[in-house]
């Protein structure tokens, strides 16, 4: 692939994600890591460059803005019906539980985030509209927000929120943007003034249990669990995030380490045997908060370029720019970094192997850009 075809705004956000995979292979050169576990490290830490290098590539085969968004919303679209599909003809909706649902349609579709935001947008920001049916438009509408809401996913949510407030350009520190931040943080906080004053049961079927699950979000994250009950399993996967991210920090215990990290293929110990997935593990490569796995991959070098990089991205939103298209992809390129930010704390952020968001940064990269050069020769 020759580099002179990608835009110096892709290696610049490229540059970040390969400097913390170098530090993590530098790093496990003094560790002994298995084959295996090295490079299936590789495949996580070198998915998010080929992701946005891909997206950027394809853009520029599409070349046409409305066509990427178009093809995009309408497959999502034909996602969502199947996902409301096979939910509707595999649940009993009498006594089921969020957990059950969840277990049948999948836990989340980001992808759906992404298209609501867009049409949302689209009532507001005339270029973003790609439907010419207006009646069509609510129908697609109406699909994708009954998918996405089937979801019962919090990260889901809060996403759609940060999006929304970013596309608008009010994420950006401006007066107006503080007063819709405020606006949001009231709302926000009086939501979770509703949820602890009130006793929701996990298990109960309905929302509640999506409600209890709200409720503990953010003793999940932040809460440092040393110990836990193995046994206890509600106990223990209400704290799973937060515990196995203090496991990780503790076993960052020399200088060398907290500087490098421990580098590609290094695993955190749980402590004892835990069923994820299909298979019973102890040691895993791959923790939720994307924080703190990059710290023990990385030391607190790759700790600090991965800030770097999340605020590189948000920035964008405050490049001055003529042009209201390219206003409005550099906010949205702006609320990738923040969802990264947010999405970090609970899904690895941009390490997370469902996430297909760099990959949609990288398409932006490529329109963005173009509509530059358009401007130009206009």
């Amino acid at each position: 692939m020759c580099f002179s075809t990608i835009s110096k705004n892709v290696i610049n956000i490229v540059s970040y994600a390969v400097i913390i995979l170098l530090i993590a292979g530098f790093s496990s050169l003094f560790q002994k890591p298995i084959l295996y576990d090295f490079v299936k490290d590789i495949a996580y830490f070198t998915k998010p460059i080929i992701a946005l290098i891909a997206g950027y590539l394809l853009a520029k085969k599409i070349r046409d803005f409305s066509s990427f968004l178009r093809t995009f919303i309408y497959v999502v679209s034909l996602l969502s019906v199947l996902h409301i599909f096979k939910i509707f003809l595999s649940v009993d909706f009498s006594n089921a539980s969020v957990a059950e649902i969840r277990a049948i349609g999948g836990i989340s579709n980001l992808s759906e985030v992404i298209a609501l935001t867009i049409i949302f947008a689209s009532f507001r920001i005339q270029f973003l509209d790609v439907f010419k049916n207006r009646l069509l438009k609510k129908v697609v509408l109406g699909i994708i927000f009954f998918s996405f809401f089937l979801y019962f996913s919090r990260t889901m949510f809060v996403s759609l929120g940060l999006f929304l407030l970013a596309i608008f350009g009010y994420l950006k520190i401006t007066s107006k943007g503080l007063k819709y931040g405020f606006l949001a943080l009231i709302i926000f906080s009086l939501f979770y003034v509703y949820l602890y004053s009130s006793n929701f049961e996990r298990e109960k079927p309905g929302l509640e249990s999506f409600l209890y699950k709200l409720k503990i979000a953010p003793s999940e994250i932040f809460t440092p669990i040393r110990t836990v009950d193995p046994n206890n399993h509600a106990y223990l996967w209400d704290h799973w995030r937060a515990y196995e991210a203090t496991l990780a920090i503790d076993q960052i215990n020399t200088p060398i380490t907290f500087f490098i990290g421990k580098g590609l293929g290094a695993l955190v110990d749980l402590k004892f045997k835990v069923y994820l997935g299909d298979s019973e593990m102890r040691y895993i490569p791959i923790i939720h908060n994307g924080y703190v796995l990059v710290f023990f991959k990385t030391g607190i070098i790759g700790f600090f370029i991965y800030l770097l990089f999340l605020v590189n991205m948000y920035l964008f939103a405050y490049v001055e720019i003529s042009s209201e298209k390219s206003k409005i992809i550099n906010n949205l390129i702006s609320g990738f970094g923040v969802y990264f930010f947010f999405s970090s704390l609970i899904i690895s952020g941009i390490y997370n192997n469902e996430d297909f968001y760099m990959f949609f940064v990288g398409a932006l990269l490529f329109f963005r850009n173009e509509n530059k050069i358009n401007l130009i020769e206009e």
